[in-house]
């Protein structure tokens, strides 16, 4: 490749993510990708590729370069991760319509997500838009038995805002979270109290009026 674009150099330098950027959520220098050389087009297509996992920026990256690799990458990672990254592309797909497929593979989506991979946050935009009956069900199912402690609890929270019971998934109103905290419980009959008083809020929803 020739002397590379001031453009490119830019958006290269985006890419050395360091701690800050990172706990701030700092992107790539998405609009340096609009002033590249097709050549660099190319190149950074290949280069973001061929990373075995993409993250959100990589997926941000990738919709901007747009090259017939970087849609196809783009699916890829739709496909098979459940991450940030993964989800951050599969809402591309979302994007083009609700279908029985579609729910199908976001419901899947839900049941492998982890905390702390970027993934909760995207989801929970997603099922705002579509809380069909599937999804409230892996939800809740999420809520009642998940691997992952963090997401039983911010899964019952999210079910909790989505239902009206709660402005935040985040609350720590004295009378919710004890319930919240009680999904994790290694005391059989405390934990099975918290997943009937859970279920109840769920089953009966309460609009913003009330």
């Amino acid at each position: 490749m020739a002397d590379p674009s001031p453009a490119y150099a830019r958006f290269k330098r985006s890419m050395n993510i360091d701690y800050e950027a990172w706990r701030e959520g700092t992107p790539y220098d998405i609009p340096a990708l609009a002033e590249i050389m097709a050549e660099e087009r190319e190149a950074l297509s290949a280069e973001i590729c061929d990373k075995h996992k993409l993250d959100w920026r990589d997926v941000e990256a990738l919709r901007a370069l747009a090259t017939p690799q970087a849609l196809a990458r783009l699916a890829k990672a739709a496909r098979e991760q459940a991450d940030g990254g993964g989800i951050e592309a599969f809402l591309d797909e979302v994007a083009l319509g609700w279908t029985p497929e579609i729910e199908t593979r976001f419901v899947e989506k839900l049941e492998l997500v982890q905390s702390m991979s970027g993934a909760l946050d995207r989801l929970y935009g997603i099922a705002e838009e579509h809380p069909t009956p599937a999804v409230m069900a892996q939800l809740l199912r999420n809520a009642r038995i998940h691997s992952d402690p963090t997401v039983r609890h911010s899964m019952a929270g999210f079910l909790l805002e989505l239902t009206g019971h709660v402005d935040t998934r985040y609350t720590f109103d004295p009378e919710i979270r004890p319930n919240l905290l009680n999904l994790n419980s290694s005391d059989y009959k405390t934990y099975k109290a918290a997943v009937a008083w859970l279920e109840e809020k769920v089953a009966t929803p309460k609009s913003k009026r009330d």
